[in-house]
């Protein structure tokens, strides 16, 4: 059986070849926790629903992890029932014919929710979804999209909170990817770095929701993309917020179907809303993004 990322590769590379312009769109989103319960898999088929809407139909998808919620095959594969309830799949709703997105190739990096148990190992993701990173190179569109997991969990703070970062080698691959990277770089991983406001404690009120300096990691990271990436799409805060350091911009999207984050817990932030994001594209340059709400809100 081919996985989700072997699929939508192969498809991928099939449409860039028909493109005959090098204006396109994307879509960037995270934490869907689909296969979790009726709350998040209504939440997850709006979004869907949202993007098949869409007067233009996006090159691809690219989901910043928190998938699921468990990491177990049903809530990957075969789908399961919540309190008795039937209860869909993550694969079973991107797939669907008539209400999810076949057609249109879906990029996942795990998630700390992608794990099967806390710390557990991401076997069902590699079954289902496909690699823990990725580098697909698109030279007729100038772009680069490059998937890192940095979900792992090295152990916890003071507080208890769980300390997050890089698996083995994501740094590595990263600057080694990043060598032949075209103009239109993109990389989407799930934590936010501890940078600009995002590195502040009284802007971000936990902690965990980012990650820092463990073993070198974010300075290597910064280093590595310094000059190289315009874009970032990150996740694990279930929440909407932007910034831009280095040269590089940020796009927290965390609003694809898991509970959101209460108002206020981002200070100065925009109120928590479930959503997607729009990027359009032109000549290997982000020229728009547009945040779509889907859903309620909070």
């Amino acid at each position: 059986m081919k996985t989700l990322f072997q699929t939508s590769r192969a498809r991928l590379l099939a449409n860039v070849k028909k493109l005959k312009t090098n204006e396109f769109t994307f879509i960037g989103m995270g934490d869907s926790w689909a296969g979790d319960g009726q709350a998040a898999n209504s939440i997850f088929g709006l979004a869907l629903s949202a993007i098949r809407g869409l007067k233009k139909k996006p090159l691809f998808i690219l989901h910043s992890g928190d998938a699921v919620f468990t990491g177990t095959e049903q809530e990957f594969k075969t789908g399961g029932t919540y309190s008795g309830v039937p209860v869909k799949s993550l694969l079973q709703l991107i797939q669907d014919p008539k209400k999810g997105v076949p057609d249109i190739p879906f990029f996942i990096v795990p998630g700390n929710h992608d794990h099967t148990g806390i710390n557990g190992p991401l076997t069902k993701f590699r079954q289902f979804i496909g690699p823990t990173h990725f580098a697909i190179n698109l030279p007729k569109i100038k772009t680069t999209i490059i998937g890192l997991d940095n979900s792992q969990q090295f152990g916890v703070d003071a507080s208890g909170q769980p300390i997050y970062g890089f698996a083995r080698g994501e740094l590595t691959f990263l600057k080694k990817r990043l060598k032949s990277a075209r103009k239109n770089a993109l990389v989407a991983m799930h934590v936010p770095p501890r940078i600009g406001k995002w590195a502040n404690p009284r802007y971000f009120q936990d902690p965990s929701s980012t990650f820092g300096n463990t073993n070198g990691q974010l300075t290597r990271f910064l280093s590595a993309i310094r000059g190289k990436v315009p874009q970032v799409l990150v996740g694990h805060v279930h929440a909407l917020d932007k910034l831009t350091f280095r040269g590089t911009r940020y796009v927290l999207s965390g609003g694809a179907g898991a509970p959101l984050v209460k108002k206020g817990f981002l200070k100065g932030a925009p109120t928590p809303i479930f959503h997607i994001i729009e990027f359009t594209v032109k000549n290997g340059t982000i020229v728009k993004r547009r945040v779509i709400p889907v859903g309620f809100t909070a």
